[in-house]
């Protein structure tokens, strides 16, 4: 196999699964790795991917399916049936056998992911359910809508414990970040929520944080365009946006720390890796690594390939390997290490 490059680039290395290129005018060095697997356990576009480390997958897409499945083979286990309409997002329990699933239908489920029961429906939120996430092991978790709310459950007993954030209009993704400060928590059916902090990013631009345990909004920061996404790392909050801007903001006060526009596609999906990394999923397709470290790896990127401009709806990272979840039915998988070398 011959490679041609023109006059601006120059090849640096490659493998079975990479190629490294040099942008010589900027200097910028792109390794473009490809996917080590493509699972193809939908017959629509997949809408939600999580993957626990002990390898098992569960997934959602547009045909209303929520599957538990073997993300080594591919073989699917179960056929998680309850929700009247699409799961917008699903996530393991930190067991990596209890799934949590919410979407269309403004409910969440607890589901096993061994058995497929679903012991547990959490209802209460007027309208669709657009991400959530486990606090700590999982005795609490919190659920965001398009109705305004972000809701804590108490998952044993079923119950909304009370609204952490309301009326700032459509929330679109949530996140929880740690904190020094503790807080006494007197309710026994509330665990971990003590030093917990929820960012919630919204249809209006609006970044929402909030103390779980005071229920107290502590700042609010208006940004240019929809927020789409967002992950807290360390104490940091990246948020994906739909003008394209991935944005780091300050957890403590929400100021703005440093700002990524490399494209004006709309951002779909984040997830964090390791060593301050974090993936990039976009409306066409590409997934893009970054750093918080960016004055050293500036002039590095990795660009996940395999999508042919279909969007990166969601993606995974389970220690060990990446999973992104495409428009185009497929889930690939991506081995961590053949990032994270050219980060060293």
């Amino acid at each position: 196999m011959k490679i041609s490059f023109s006059d601006n680039y120059q090849y640096i290395s490659h493998s079975n699964l990479s190629l490294v290129v040099k942008h010589l005018p900027s200097g910028l060095k792109v390794a473009f790795v490809a996917p080590t697997k493509t699972h193809k356990v939908h017959d629509k576009a997949v809408l939600s991917v999580a993957v626990a480390e002990n390898s098992k997958a569960v997934s959602s897409c547009e045909g209303d399916k929520l599957l538990v499945w073997d993300s080594r083979t591919g073989d699917v286990f179960l056929d998680l049936k309850g929700h009247g309409g699409p799961v917008y997002k699903c996530r393991f329990f930190p067991s990596g056998i209890v799934v949590l699933s919410a979407g269309a239908d403004g409910s969440s489920r607890i589901w096993s992911a061994e058995s497929g029961i679903n012991p547990v429906t959490l209802k209460g939120h007027t309208m669709a359910v657009t991400d959530i996430s486990i606090i700590e092991k999982g005795r609490n978790i919190i659920s965001v809508s398009k109705d305004g709310s972000a809701k804590l459950w108490d998952v044993g007993e079923s119950n909304c414990l009370d609204n952490v954030i309301e009326e700032h209009g459509q929330i679109n993704c949530c996140s929880i970040g740690t904190i020094t400060d503790e807080v006494a928590v007197e309710n026994e059916r509330e665990v971990g929520t003590g030093n917990k902090l929820l960012v919630a990013g919204c249809e209006s631009g609006l970044v929402v944080c909030a103390n779980v345990a005071k229920r107290q909004e502590l700042y609010c920061k208006q940004l240019e365009s929809a927020c789409n996404t967002c992950v807290v790392i360390d104490k940091n909050i990246i948020i994906g946006c739909s003008n394209g801007k991935v944005i780091q903001l300050n957890l403590e006060d929400g100021a703005i720390i440093h700002e990524w526009h490399e494209s004006a596609n709309p951002v779909l999906s984040l997830v964090s890796l390791t060593n301050q990394l974090f993936v990039v999923g976009r409306q066409d397709g590409t997934c893009t690594v970054l750093s918080l470290q960016h004055a050293l790896h500036n002039a590095i990127r990795v660009q996940l390939t395999g999508s042919d401009y279909d969007g990166i709806r969601d993606l995974s990272f389970n220690g060990k390997w990446i999973f992104a979840a495409c428009r185009d039915y497929n889930v690939r998988k991506y081995d961590f290490n053949q990032v994270s070398v050219h980060y060293k």
